[in-house]
């Protein structure tokens, strides 16, 4: 609605004024200061519905609460804005503020981000760097583990484990682990002589005293026996192929009668003793070592089992 200056005013803003009998010329009010308003409030009272009526001089409040009401928003959802209602966690304090529970590890409630394991961006959470330290974490655990692969291609940033020599130059995060201790009990000296190597297929070797790299365990063509806490055998050790101890009992004889009346029996016995894990010779046809137990040759290897993240204290 346009403002309507008194009749004959040249400015546009002009105010009215009151008029006193032989003093002051009151202003002359145009029709349309009069007739607009007027109509304004009538437009207003049928857009609500209502018929304009002289007898009801509550239309325009009757209106005006019928827009606010139409315009009032539904409640709020994942795709669309609108009212939160105030639930668990939340409460209205008697000044009319808004009070949000903070989180504790007894208590749901709202985290505050401390900007370096998570932040708020553009009003968006993020936790990127403790995503990035746990995975890294999780990455970097892996240097080193032999593991079984899918397929006879090597994928990039690995190596067969045949007893190649692995440079500490070239694979900087290996080294770090060999500093570490992360090879402890499956380490054999540098300088092991030709028998330990052979006994301890499953273990890493330094190439020196001040080592520049590690030689891998040689896990080809072998059996792998799982190796845990309690095992006597020393982790990564090489055990040859043997069969389980047992004896032989040979019976022969001739009955009584024969000639000088006599009756006789020849006994032979042989046991293979358990104790014995030599290879022995088995009378011109070959040798076999003798154990506690028939087994082909195999590694003892330690296997650990990922358990995830911890449960909350």
């Amino acid at each position: 609605m346009k403002y309507h200056p008194p009749a004959g005013s040249q400015d546009p803003d002009a105010k009215y004024v009151t008029g006193q009998p032989g003093k002051v010329r009151g202003s002359a009010v145009p029709a349309e200061a009069v007739e607009h308003p007027q109509r304004e409030i009538v437009e207003v009272i049928r857009q609500a519905g209502l018929t304009p009526s002289g007898d009801d001089l509550t239309q325009l409040w009757q209106a005006i609460g019928q827009a606010i009401t139409a315009a009032k928003p539904g409640l709020a959802t994942t795709t669309a804005p609108g009212l939160v209602q105030i639930g668990d966690g939340l409460s209205i304090t008697t000044q009319g503020l808004l009070s949000v529970l903070t989180a504790t590890a007894a208590q749901a409630g709202i985290m505050r981000p401390d900007g370096t394991t998570c932040r708020v961006q553009d009003g968006v959470l993020s936790v990127p760097q403790q995503v990035n330290e746990y995975m890294e974490g999780w990455r970097t655990s892996w240097v080193g583990v032999p593991r079984p692969w899918r397929g006879t291609a090597l994928p990039p940033d690995h190596c067969w484990a045949n007893g190649d020599f692995v440079a500490f130059a070239d694979w900087p995060e290996l080294k770090a682990v060999y500093e570490a201790g992360g090879f402890a009990g499956m380490l054999m000296a540098w300088n092991a002589d030709k028998d330990t190597k052979a006994a301890n297929l499953g273990q890493w070797r330094p190439d020196d005293a001040e080592p520049t790299g590690l030689f891998t365990p040689n896990l080809t063509g072998q059996f792998l026996r799982c190796w845990g806490p309690g095992i006597e055998r020393q982790a990564g050790s090489w055990q040859a192929d043997a069969f389980q101890g047992h004896g032989h009992i040979l019976y022969a004889g001739v009955d009584s009668g024969s000639s000088g009346g006599g009756g006789y029996m020849n006994f032979w016995q042989r046991n293979h003793d358990k104790a014995i894990k030599e290879p022995i010779s088995l009378d011109g046809y070959g040798t076999a070592r003798i154990a506690d137990e028939t087994r082909p040759a195999n590694l003892a290897l330690p296997v650990i089992i990922y358990l995830g993240q911890p449960a909350a204290n």
